[in-house]
């Protein structure tokens, strides 16, 4: 299980940065994760939104990627 923040970057794509460890894992187009919110985590799918060229949370398009904390299982 990686817990950390949800960065994009045009080079390499979407990724997380371990809060645990000093490494980066990168996160896959339809791939689940999990976003932080409040005291809970709530499953989200990130998707590449031709639409608006950048990275959405599929059906929480208006929750901004960057800088969320997120874990992955």
């Amino acid at each position: 299980m990686i817990t950390g923040v949800l960065n994009t970057d045009s080079k390499a794509g979407v990724y997380i940065t371990d809060e645990k460890q000093s490494r980066s894992v990168n996160v896959r187009p339809g791939q689940y994760l999990y976003l932080a919110v409040n005291d809970c985590w709530i499953p989200v799918i990130i998707r590449y939104s031709p639409r608006s060229h950048g990275w959405v949370f599929q059906n929480l398009e208006n929750i901004d990627v960057d800088g969320q904390k997120v874990m992955m299982k």
